[in-house]
């Protein structure tokens, strides 16, 4: 009976609370974008009209002193990077809660050896060794471990690569993954970052549900 409950009414409230977070957060960073953009152009047109009273051979130089740049290469990349960190948060959360509700379904023996690792890595070991997990791929996993790197730099380091513990594979990351810089060592983001990384998780949220729901049907629970 705690097996079929979890089954037909546990995981599927986790799963319809991670579909709709992700729903929110894909509008958010529309929203978000939309701001960005809006508030730049804004500032330009404001400048826009003190330019034009200017000779014309002087407007070069204002631009060049003038020019909104903020926006694009300082707020837009720390307001990205507060998304990228509330979506790992996000993927952290329904790993695992997936995780708890399975082994408990799997009646699956835990020792010691199986409570070490980083989180990601502690809950697709348990998983995939006690609840015969074949999903998410490994592309998947991978691609979470990514996101979660890049998080982990902009909260442990301040997005600061040489002050990071894995200065190496964060560079590799920069040099990988798309609308990710590291001008100076310190990583920015462009637009197509954030798009990618929602993308990367959504993907996997639908697989490890996936995966919860073939559980229960393996152990003859039907959703």
């Amino acid at each position: 009976m705690d097996y079929e409950y979890r089954c037909k009414e546990v995981i599927p409230l986790f799963q319809s609370d991670a579909f709709e977070t992700i729903r929110g957060l894909d509008f958010y960073l529309q929203a978000l974008e939309q701001f960005i953009n809006e508030k730049e152009a804004q500032e330009v047109s404001d400048l826009k009209r003190h330019a034009d009273h200017l000779p014309a051979e002087r407007q070069g130089e204002f631009w060049a002193w003038h020019y909104p740049v903020h926006w694009k290469e300082i707020l837009a990349s720390q307001l990205r990077s507060s998304f990228i960190v509330s979506l790992v948060s996000l993927a952290e959360s329904h790993v695992g809660m997936v995780s708890e509700q399975a082994l408990k379904i799997a009646q699956a023996p835990l020792k010691p050896r199986d409570l070490g690792g980083g989180f990601f890595e502690r809950h697709r070991k348990r998983l995939e060794t006690f609840a015969d997990f074949q999903r998410p791929s490994t592309s998947s996993w991978d691609g979470l471990y990514s996101i979660r790197d890049i998080r982990n730099c902009i909260v442990h380091a301040s997005g600061r690569l040489f002050n990071a513990k894995n200065k190496k594979r964060l560079r590799s990351l920069v040099d990988s993954l798309p609308g990710l810089t590291a001008s100076y060592d310190v990583l920015e983001f462009a637009p197509e970052f954030p798009a990618w990384a929602i993308g990367e998780v959504r993907t996997f949220i639908d697989a490890l549900y996936e995966e919860a729901a073939d559980l229960c049907v393996r152990i003859g629970i039907s959703p």
